[in-house]
C-alpha cells in the first residue's frame, strides 16, 4: 500500500473518530445568550435562569480585545460591541471581567446545574491602528516583517478580500474578514498553541463549551483539531458549537461533521413564513441543516439593526423574530439559542419550561415527536403536537383566532392539558363516532381553540382530574 492510499485511509478513520466524539456531551435544552454582559452582572440572575428551564447560558468573547466596546448594554449604540470580537491578547481574560470574575459566575452557575459556554473568535485579530504593521500585537511579535499586509507574514495571512462566490473556498478561509480584520494564520504552530492555551485557561476556569465565531473562515481541518483538543482536555463533557453562515462557497455539511453549527437555513425559511405575507404552513416541513443537534434562533446579536449597522437579514418587525423564537423552543429538533432581552417576552420564558418538560418526558420515554397539524390550516396560525405529551400553538396575525370546533381526531392528543403561562386547562376527549374534540378551553362552557393575536401558547399534558377543577 503505498503512503498517499495509508494517509488518506489514517485520515479518513481519524475524521471518523473525532465525529463520533463531538457530540458526546449533552445536548443543552436550551441556551440563553448573555451577550456582552459582564460576568458580574450574570451572576445575579443565573440561578434564576435554571429556575426558569435554561441548561447553559452563553458569554461573550472572554479575550482581551479591541476597547472600543466601552458600553456592555445589549441596547447600546451600534456597533459598540463589536470590539469584543475583536482579539487583542488571547493570554490575558479582560473587558467583561477578570479571571476571578468568570471562575465566580461559573461556580455559582454549577451551584444551580447550568453549564456555561464561552465564545471564542480565532480567524481573526484585532482591527486597531496601534497594530497597522501587524507586528505589535503582544501574543504575536513579528519585527521581522517589513510589508505583511501585503505579503503575510509569519502569523497572519496577506491582506486580500473574500469571494463568496467564486466556486472555492480559499478565500473564505485565507483572506481577512472584511477586508479589514488581520486573518491569523493557523499552520503556524505558535498561533494553535496560543489559541489552544486560551481554551485550556477558560476550561480551567469552569467553562463547559465553545462557540467559535466565524468557524466558516478557518479550515474544517483546524477547527477539528481544535475541537479534538476541547475533547481531550473535557474528558468530552464539553459542548461545541459553530457559527458557519451559508453562501455560494460554504454550507453546513462542510463543518457539521466536526460539532453542532447554526441553522442558519432554518432562519431564512422561519423569517420568510413569520414576517408579513409569509405563510407559516411552510413550517409543515420547514427547509433546514439536516442535522438535530444545530443551534437554532428566531435571531441572534449578529441579525439586530439597532446593534449592527450590517445586521445580516434583519426582520423589519422585530416581533416577528419574538414569534420564530417561540417556535423553535417548541420544535423537538435543534439546539435553542435565545438572545438575551427576549426572555423578557412572556410567552419565551414559558417556552423554554415547555421545552425542559418535554426532555424530561422523553428520558422517561413518553411520545413527544413533534408533528405540524393540518387541523388548522391557515397562513397565520401554526398548531404543533409532542406527541400525546403536549402542544404549541402561534398566532401571527394582528386579530384573534377563534375556532368554535376543533377535530383532533387524526393527532395523538388526547386527555388534559395546562397552558404554562396563563395557567388554564384544555380537554381533548372522544366524542360521537369515536372522534376526538377539544370539549374545553379554559372553561367547559367553551370548547374550540381561541388565541389572541401575536401570541403564542404552550400546553403539558396533565392528570385529567386538572380539568375538572
Amino acid at each position: 500500500m503505498s503512503f498517499k492510499k495509508f494517509s488518506c485511509i489514517f485520515l479518513f478513520l481519524t475524521i471518523f473518530d473525532f465525529s463520533s466524539k463531538a457530540f458526546a456531551a449533552e445536548q443543552p435544552i436550551a441556551i440563553f445568550h448573555a451577550f456582552n454582559q459582564k460576568y458580574s452582572e450574570i451572576d445575579d440572575f443565573v440561578c434564576t435562569l435554571a429556575n426558569q428551564g435554561y441548561s447553559h447560558i452563553q458569554i461573550s468573547p472572554a479575550q482581551q480585545s479591541n476597547p472600543n466596546n466601552v458600553n456592555s448594554d445589549p441596547n447600546a449604540a451600534v456597533n459598540v460591541w463589536a470590539g469584543r470580537y475583536q482579539p487583542v491578547s488571547y493570554r490575558v481574560i479582560n473587558g467583561l471581567g477578570s479571571e476571578q470574575d468568570l471562575k465566580t459566575l461559573t461556580n455559582k452557575a454549577h451551584s444551580c446545574k447550568i453549564k456555561v459556554i464561552a465564545d471564542v473568535v480565532f480567524n481573526h485579530m484585532a482591527s486597531m491602528n496601534e497594530y497597522s504593521s501587524l507586528t505589535n500585537f503582544p501574543d504575536f511579535p513579528d519585527p521581522m516583517a517589513s510589508d505583511v499586509r501585503k505579503n503575510g507574514s509569519t502569523y497572519f495571512h496577506k491582506q486580500c478580500n473574500i469571494n463568496y462566490n467564486d466556486g472555492n473556498r480559499y478565500t473564505e478561509v485565507n483572506c481577512w474578514l472584511g477586508g479589514a480584520l488581520p486573518d491569523l494564520n493557523q499552520d503556524n504552530s505558535t498561533v494553535k498553541e496560543v489559541q489552544k492555551a486560551h481554551l485550556q485557561k477558560l476550561l480551567d476556569l469552569g467553562i463547559d463549551g465553545f462557540r467559535f465565531d466565524a468557524a466558516k473562515h478557518m479550515s474544517p481541518e483546524v477547527v477539528q483539531e481544535y475541537i479534538s483538543y476541547i475533547n481531550q482536555a473535557s474528558n468530552n463533557h464539553a459542548w461545541n458549537y459553530l457559527e458557519v453562515i451559508e453562501d455560494n462557497d460554504t454550507s453546513a455539511t462542510n463543518y457539521n461533521f466536526i460539532a453542532a453549527v447554526e441553522d442558519f437555513v432554518l432562519y431564512n425559511s422561519m423569517k420568510e413564513a413569520f414576517t408579513l405575507g409569509g405563510d407559516l404552513r411552510s413550517l409543515r416541513v420547514p427547509f433546514a441543516v439536516n442535522d438535530s443537534r444545530s443551534v437554532v434562533f428566531g435571531r441572534n446579536h449578529d441579525q439586530i439593526k439597532r446593534l449592527n449597522s450590517d445586521a445580516l437579514d434583519s426582520y423589519d418587525d422585530e416581533t416577528d423574530s419574538y414569534l420564530a423564537t417561540a417556535y423553535v423552543l417548541a420544535r423537538q429538533e435543534g439546539t435553542p439559542l435565545i438572545f438575551g432581552p427576549d426572555n423578557l417576552v412572556p410567552y419565551i420564558p414559558a417556552g423554554v419550561k415547555f421545552r425542559q418538560i418535554m426532555h424530561e418526558r422523553e428520558n422517561q420515554g413518553r411520545n413527544v415527536k413533534a408533528n405540524v397539524l393540518q387541523t388548522i390550516d391557515s397562513p397565520t396560525v401554526l398548531m404543533m403536537e409532542r406527541g400525546s405529551e403536549g402542544f404549541f400553538i402561534v398566532n401571527k396575525g394582528l386579530g384573534k383566532f377563534n375556532a368554535p370546533v376543533m377535530d383532533l381526531t387524526l393527532t395523538n392528543l388526547e386527555g388534559c392539558y395546562k397552558e404554562i403561562r396563563n395557567n388554564f386547562t384544555v380537554a381533548i376527549e372522544r366524542k360521537d363516532n369515536n372522534r376526538k374534540f377539544v370539549t374545553r378551553w379554559g372553561t367547559w362552557n367553551r370548547g374550540g381553540i381561541e388565541v389572541q393575536g401575536r401570541d403564542a401558547l404552550y400546553f403539558i399534558r396533565e392528570p385529567f382530574n386538572q380539568c375538572a377543577q
